[in-house]
């Protein structure tokens, strides 16, 4: 699949010299919406992108709703309208913090909860206090993706075998290049 591979690349390229892993994190919520909208066979103005991105993270790439949950809440949403993501998000009862790491698999989608009272910025007039960080692995998120399209029964797989895959593939495709 072209997109598989132009991410690669992509976020190779990212990583190297120069870094910038905002736009390859960036790059990569940008795919995951994409095979969300070819998953669920919905690419209108009014999709609901952030669900079906969750969708098919736990549909294809096999991450539990919480982490797919606290991806989207935290990195996509603020990357996509804002350029870079919020320090501090609250999630249930935690407040989380984020950490990237270029390629370290032992930290990818691993939440480490902290000390008690920690923070991560003070002001005169304010400290933030966090509970928790979770760590994204840019490298094995890319790995996941592309994992989650070419691997046996995953989305290339499944689609070839589901009729109903098919329509709703069919259904994005119009709804992407109509005119």
């Amino acid at each position: 699949m072209e997109k598989t591979s132009s991410l690669e690349k992509d976020v190779r390229h990212c990583l190297q010299g120069q870094l910038a892993p905002f736009p390859a994190l960036l790059y990569c919520f940008a795919t995951i919406d994409f095979l969300g909208a070819l998953f669920s066979g919905r690419a209108d103005k009014k999709a609901p992108t952030t669900q079906q991105s969750i969708d098919y993270m736990t549909s294809f790439m096999n991450y539990t709703f919480e982490n797919a949950d606290i991806l989207v809440n935290l990195f996509r949403h603020k990357l996509v309208h804002l350029a870079q993501p919020d320090p501090v998000i609250q999630h249930n009862s935690e407040k989380l913090t984020w950490r990237y790491h270029h390629d370290d698999k032992r930290f990818h989608l691993r939440k480490v909860q902290l000390p008690q009272k920690s923070t991560i910025a003070t002001t005169t007039i304010q400290s933030i206090y966090v509970t928790h960080e979770f760590n994204i692995s840019i490298t094995d998120f890319v790995r996941d993706i592309m994992d989650s399209v070419n691997r046996p029964n995953g989305y290339l797989d499944s689609l070839e075998k589901t009729p109903h895959l098919q329509d709703r593939f069919e259904m994005a495709i119009a709804q992407i290049y109509s005119t």
